[in-house]
């Protein structure tokens, strides 16, 4: 951008100056003419001259105008080159000690700290076990570090410390390995320029037939509607679902659970965008999915009611857990999740 708005200015002087100096130019060689010092035909030859001296010029400037664009150009590319690559992408069989894990925990957290910048920690140290086929509950006020815990899991995010799945050090994990294992259907879940087909399918390794989409959609609360248009799961939807309501964008990301049916599914939010009735039905829909594929799931609540049948749940503040039971247990007992419950926190 700099370089463009440089090379603008020095086009408008350059063609300032040719203006001035062919003004000049004939101006003397008129001049001189009717002085009878030059004739009038060498009024036109200097000017014919003076044009062909423009072109060499012109050229040379085209020249520089180049080379300065390649140079922006090179500096980007060096700078591109310079940035680390995402430690996310990393192929597995890294160098990373093996660890001692108990083979019954789908997700092992030890001593986990995570920041953004330097400033201020986001989690602190935090440990933290998750049981094979167990429903984990995760609440507490805003900028606890929730979603931050998610990421670091999900290994979007640098972190230090130990993270276990499936007793195998997340560091060891490809992006393609852990996407198979890993399902995370985010608060705004991105939806593709495509159909409601391709969206719903989206990550699958197969190509499942119409009927079993329709069948996902239909868990998901979403299959009235897709049945209402006219081209029905095959209705194309812009970049980014803004076409389709907050809750339907949601809806279609959580079909995808339904098709994917992962190991390890985390719930950040999911449902926030949907009525109650629907996210009763689409959470009754999950824990029958749950139970047939003994299945690992890690939800952040939008609604505590959501929790209730979670088989533990924690409460963090400040970036650590300061509390833990079953959601009756937390209700009854004095703290942040008594708070929430009572309305006294958000």
């Amino acid at each position: 951008m700099r370089h463009h708005v440089q090379m603008a200015k020095y086009d408008c002087l350059k063609f300032i100056n040719e203006a001035v100096f062919t003004v000049l130019m004939i101006g003397i060689s008129a001049y001189l003419a009717a002085q009878h010092v030059i004739s009038t035909g060498a009024v036109l030859t200097s000017y014919l001259c003076f044009n062909q001296l423009l072109k060499p010029l012109e050229e040379l400037h085209r020249i520089l105008d180049e080379l300065s664009e390649s140079l922006v150009l090179a500096e980007d590319f060096f700078r591109l080159a310079e940035i680390p690559c995402d430690f996310s992408f990393q192929p597995s069989g890294l160098p990373v000690c093996p660890l001692e894990a108990d083979p019954q925990n789908a997700v092992e957290i030890r001593h986990l700290c995570f920041s953004y910048g330097q400033d201020k920690m986001i989690l602190n140290d935090l440990a933290l076990t998750v049981r094979r086929g167990m429903f984990l509950g995760i609440a507490g006020p805003s900028g606890c570090g929730k979603s931050s815990l998610i990421k670091a899991i999900c290994k979007l995010e640098n972190y230090q410390g130990e993270i276990l799945i499936d007793g195998k050090d997340l560091r060891l994990f490809s992006r393609k390995e852990l996407s198979k294992t890993i399902a995370l259907v985010p608060q705004n879940p991105f939806l593709i320029a495509g159909t409601i087909y391709e969206n719903t399918c989206y990550g699958l390794e197969r190509q499942p037939m119409d009927e079993e989409v329709r069948g996902a959609l239909q868990k998901s609360c979403l299959q009235e509607f897709v049945d209402s248009l006219p081209e029905g799961v095959h209705t194309a939807i812009s970049e980014g679902g803004g076409n389709l309501s907050g809750g339907q964008r949601q809806r279609v990301a959580i079909a995808r659970i339904f098709l994917r049916r992962p190991k390890i599914l985390i719930l950040d939010e999911a449902t926030s965008a949907l009525d109650n009735t629907s996210e009763r039905t689409i959470q009754h829909e999950i824990e029958r999915l749950v139970r047939e594929q003994d299945m690992t799931v890690i939800s952040i609540a939008h609604r505590l009611t959501t929790l209730k049948n979670a088989d533990r749940i924690i409460v963090m503040d400040g970036g650590a857990i300061i509390q833990s039971g079953t959601y009756q247990e937390l209700i009854e007992r004095e703290g942040i999740f008594s708070d929430m419950y009572h309305g006294k926190l958000k």
